[in-house]
Order: C-alpha cells, then structure tokens, then sequence
C-alpha cells in the first residue's frame, strides 16, 4: 500500500467516516513505504493538537497500523507500528472514555486493567510492553481502531442513545475540542 504522509496537522475524521470502520494495512517497513520517523512526527504532532492521550493513523485518514500514546502523567509519548496486544489481565474496571473522533461523547467501557503488547518503533525495532491502568486503556483503546472498531462498538443501544443525547447538549454549547466539522 501507498500512503502518502501529510506534513503538519491533520483534521480529524468525523465518526461517519468508514476509514474508522475498516482494519487499517500493516506498516511496511521492508522496503518501507514510507518514512517512518516523519510518520513518527506527525502523529505526536497530531496527538498533542487535538489534546488526545492517544491517536490512531486512520483518525487523521492514515489507514495503517500506526497510533500514538501517552503513556504516564509527564506527557511522556510512544509511537507504535503494528502493535498487538499479548495478553490482558482477567481484573478489569469500567471508566469514563471518549475518542477524539466522537467529540463530546463519553462512554463507559468496562477495558482490563493491565496489558502486555508489542510494537514496532520507528526504526522497526520490536518492543516488548508491560502497561497498567490508564497506559492500559488508552493501548486498549487504540487497538481497537488497529481492528477497525470504535467504543461506540462496546456498549449496548440504550446506554450509546442515552450518551448521545447528553453529546447533542454538549456539542449545542459550544464546545467540541477544537475539532473542524
């Protein structure tokens, strides 16, 4: 696959968008199609505009197996390339959580407490991956756009119209995280 990188920040796709729904293509490094530590760049960039702790390639219409994380309370930020999740634990906790693409919607997603996952840097090194609690959910939570699913896909109907009405007020006030519509 050819993916042509973006300089700068990109506008994030609107939940309608059916780049969201599809499995994102792995990141070729061999022979790579593209350059790694520039996609690197733009994801952190992205991530740190539109306020995200984390951010999947295919929100900002990347489609490939690439999102950005933050993972402690120093900002601290990891990129990772073709990321799968090891193994989660069996104690899990439901919390609060939205997605950058569904701006003032809060949903909560019942996610293990903590993970092992791999990931490739940008220079294609495999990285071996312990996280707990909110590094855990938000890793958690990008995987799930490396499967082309969304939170929305976790809860049932009653619990997404009830959160959807409380976006609708939200969103009539004005605010929606500095995203372009």
């Amino acid at each position: 696959m050819d993916i042509t990188l973006k300089h700068g920040i990109g506008a994030l796709l609107h939940e309608s968008d059916q780049i969201l729904t599809q499995e994102p293509a792995a990141w070729i490094f061999d022979p790579p199609q593209a350059d790694a530590e520039r996609m690197h760049r733009i994801m952190i960039e992205n991530m740190v505009f539109h306020h995200g702790l984390g951010l999947s390639a295919n929100q900002i219409g990347m489609p490939v197996k690439v999102f950005a994380m933050r993972v402690d309370e120093s900002n601290q930020a990891i990129v990772c390339f073709n990321p799968t999740i090891k193994k989660e634990s069996d104690e899990t906790v439901m919390m609060k959580e939205g997605c950058l693409s569904f701006p003032e919607l809060f949903l909560n997603i019942r996610r293990p407490t903590e993970i092992e996952g791999q990931y490739q840097n940008a220079d294609g090194d495999t990285i071996d991956v312990h996280f707990e609690g909110l590094a855990a959910r938000i890793f958690h939570h990008e995987m799930d756009h490396m499967k082309g699913e969304t939170f929305t896909d976790k809860v049932n109907k009653v619990f997404l119209q009830s959160a959807r009405r409380k976006q609708k007020k939200l969103l009539r006030k004005g605010r929606n995280n500095g995203r372009t519509s």
